[in-house]
């Protein structure tokens, strides 16, 4: 269904299309964002909204540009809670220089890595051990690539952030954190987290001297973008034992893991 042929009422981008394309369109609004800088983007209404209206004009969607700059500047604006020791900031508050990266890339070498075991790692660090299904992968083998959609540096702490166009229902009450996490499993999403803080777990030891998990990873932030107004804000953060990370990195590297290490299911 083309978004314009929808009705949109008001602010409601739940009426917003489904599926990939309105997701990628959705999803390049925020990547254009960054580029041009979150700050500028964030409190220039008429650089923000030119910009919208632009892309819905090209593909006949006029009928969504209110909407879409009310919600985009509303995403910009508002305060991601990253956990009760870190105060909250905003993507429009990302204006140092190099405090954030847009589509960061990065390899990984994998040497016939088990891939059942990685995902038993997984399962038992993160979500309380909850039942997801089971990958079908079974070994990884060659250079593994990927790119991640936001990583952003913030009080001395560093974090990836994913945007997630998911519905998850009519209104804002759809947007809970048990909502978002059962998205997250059932669509296996803790398995690209743990391997996007694994990227940056391997930059941050290459870049920084003093580099330890503790006090220099921050976690994962998904942000479900059709729930920005909802109590939640849409925002689903996590951060997962140091264990599992380090656990991940030997598995990659082709190295054994301790017996005794929870997880290592020998």
């Amino acid at each position: 269904q083309a978004p314009r042929e929808v009705l949109a009422a008001g602010d409601d981008i739940h009426r917003f299309p489904r599926g990939p394309n309105p997701g990628t369109f959705l999803h390049g609004l925020l990547e254009w964002a960054g580029n041009e800088g979150f700050a500028a983007a964030a409190h220039d209404p008429e650089l923000l909204s030119d910009a919208i209206a632009r892309r819905c004009n090209r593909r006949g969607w006029e009928g969504w540009i209110n909407t879409l700059t009310g919600w985009l500047t509303h995403l910009l604006n508002m305060p991601l809670h990253l956990g009760n020791d870190v105060t909250p900031v905003a993507l429009g508050q990302l204006d140092q220089p190099n405090q954030y990266r847009v589509e960061m890339e990065f390899w990984f070498a994998s040497s016939q890595v088990n891939v059942t075991q990685m995902d038993e790692l997984v399962r038992h660090y993160t979500h309380g051990n909850a039942p997801r299904l089971v990958t079908q992968t079974t070994s990884l083998n060659g250079m593994f690539k990927g790119f991640i959609d936001l990583t952003f540096e913030h009080e001395g702490r560093y974090y990836v952030a994913d945007y997630k166009s998911n519905w998850l229902g009519g209104d804002e009450t759809f947007y809970t954190e048990q909502s978002m996490e059962a998205a997250i499993l059932e669509n296996r999403y803790d398995l690209q987290y743990v391997l996007y803080l694994l990227a940056l777990h391997r930059q941050l030891k290459a870049r920084l001297a003093d580099y330890d998990y503790d006090q220099h990873m921050g976690g994962a932030v998904y942000l479900f973008l059709r729930g920005s107004r909802s109590a939640t804000q849409g925002v689903y953060f996590t951060r997962p034992p140091r264990e599992l990370i380090e656990s991940l990195d030997l598995l990659f590297q082709g190295q054994p893991l301790s017996t005794a290490q929870p997880g290592a299911f020998a």
